[in-house]
């Protein structure tokens, strides 16, 4: 069936319209992009500064570590990119991962700031480790979180506007964002 050409304009029209007004709401502009590693699961990135939360499985002879199966570490870019370990703060009440082991190479993990996300880790067919999620009733593979912070909080009293989820669907293969607002 062929398809109407008023459809492709209009079609044109919503494409434009999401490029140029809803989309670059998303995008972190001037944003780093951590160094590639063949273990990195995902980053995390917020509105207040550059600095980067970086997740990576600790492999260890082609199996994730059992007792440690993620690494996890600040790159302070406004320390001209120092790496640094999280602080103590960071590790119990914002970036640190819980974790516990389902089976061989699959693990459940949530972050320190909230119990409502729930991660899992594991070795897709290539043996390479890979973080998929549920957002919004959509599996993905996780790349990276940016999170936007309400003006005017800071330390741990921290309250999110929202959450942008990057990755790839987990059936279709699809590069998808998704975006959360967490409820009050």
């Amino acid at each position: 069936m062929k398809s109407h050409p008023m459809n492709k304009v209009v079609e044109y029209l919503v494409i434009l319209f999401l490029t140029t007004y809803i989309l670059p709401g998303y995008a972190q502009e001037g944003y780093p992009v951590p160094p590639f590693n063949k273990n990195r699961l995902f980053y995390i990135q917020h509105s207040n500064n550059h600095n980067t939360f970086v997740y990576d499985a600790f492999i260890q002879d082609g199996n994730i570590q059992a007792d440690k199966p993620v690494i996890v570490y600040k790159i302070a870019y406004t320390e001209k990119g120092k790496r640094t370990p999280l602080t103590l703060i960071q590790r119990k009440f914002a970036f640190g991962i819980k974790s516990k082991r389902l089976s061989a190479n699959l693990y459940e993990m949530q972050l320190a700031a909230s119990k409502k996300v729930t991660f899992y880790l594991n070795l897709v067919k290539s043996g390479m480790p890979k973080v998929y999620v549920t957002v919004n009733n959509r599996k993905m593979f996780l790349d990276r979180i940016f999170l936007k912070i309400k003006e005017g909080t800071s330390g741990i009293k921290v309250k999110l506007d929202y959450a942008l989820f990057y990755g790839t669907d987990f059936d279709t293969g699809q590069y998808i964002i998704e975006r959360t607002v967490p409820k009050e």
